[in-house]
Formats: structure tokens, sequence, C-alpha cells
């Protein structure tokens, strides 16, 4: 039996300029139904001592949507849907790519695109030649606590410098 996992739609609003693309969400966070919903992926801490300079210990769901869109941040996956065994990113097969490019020309305010994590940007790179488009990105390390080369201040400093530089 193919154990096929799906994306969920993306946050995002007119006033978004970074579009954070991931792979696919994690078995916790389908569970969850929630963007990085496992307690353990560094993203919410990452993002929030980038924008705020503290670590936010955030109450529920709502308010991270809410950070996102105050700091005008659109969160979305390379892949609608896969094939994939538990939560590894190495693990995803078959990949059937979201709509990117109907989205960019949807929301033109877009300036950056930060690909979370090495699967998402080898996705994202295909997603581009199979399209035949491109956009700049910058790659950013994954935020997965699975990613143990880099610290959570290693992984801001470098996602920080990739925002604003």
């Amino acid at each position: 039996m193919k154990n096929i996992k799906k994306s969920f739609k993306p946050i995002v609003n007119c006033k978004s300029k970074i579009l954070i693309l991931g792979s696919l969400p994690s078995d916790k966070s389908i569970m969850a139904n929630e963007y990085y919903g496992n307690k353990t992926n560094q993203f919410w801490d990452i993002i929030s001592l980038i924008f705020e300079k503290e670590k936010i210990n955030f109450k529920n769901y709502d308010e991270k949507i809410q950070f996102l869109k105050k700091h005008n941040i659109a969160l979305w996956d390379v892949y609608c849907s896969a094939e994939r065994s538990g939560s590894l990113d190495t693990n995803i097969k078959n990949g059937i790519f979201n709509n990117i490019k109907e989205f960019m020309n949807k929301y033109k305010n877009i300036e950056l695109i930060l690909v979370n994590g090495k699967k998402a940007e080898v996705g994202f790179k295909k997603y581009l030649k199979s399209e035949n488009v491109h956009y700049n990105y910058k790659y950013v390390p994954s935020s997965s606590s699975a990613n143990t080369m880099f610290s959570v201040i290693e992984k801001m400093k470098l996602w920080r410098k990739a925002i604003f530089e």
C-alpha cells in the first residue's frame, strides 16, 4: 500500500514578501494539521528569533499564522503530494509539485523565496526545470531537528543572512 502524504494550503496574504518553501509536512505536522507542527522542529524558534530577537512561546497555531502575516511571510511546500514512509525527506518518492508558478503570478509582492532544506531545494530545482521558469531563491539549512549540522542559533544566523543580505 502506498503511503501518500499531502501538503497543506499555503499561508499567504496580499502583503507577503517572503515565501518559505518546505518539502512536505511531517507525520506529526499532518496529525496536528499545522505547518511545522512537530514540537522538535526548530522553524518557529528560528523565525521568532529573526524577527522578534527572542524565542516566542506561541499559545496556539493562530498566533503563529498571525506572526507570519505580521512579518509578510508566506509558507508553503514544494510538493503537493508524494509517497513517503515516515517523516524523513529522504523517503519522499514520486512527488507531485504544487503550482508555484500560478502562486507567484497571483502574489506579485513576493520578493524572496527561501527553500528550507536540501530535499526542498532539489525538488524546487526540478520544478523550475519542468515548468521552464526561473525564480531567484536562497537555500537555508533545514529547520528539522534531524539536521544536526547546525545549532538553532547557527540556523537562525544563516536564515537571517539569507533574508536581509
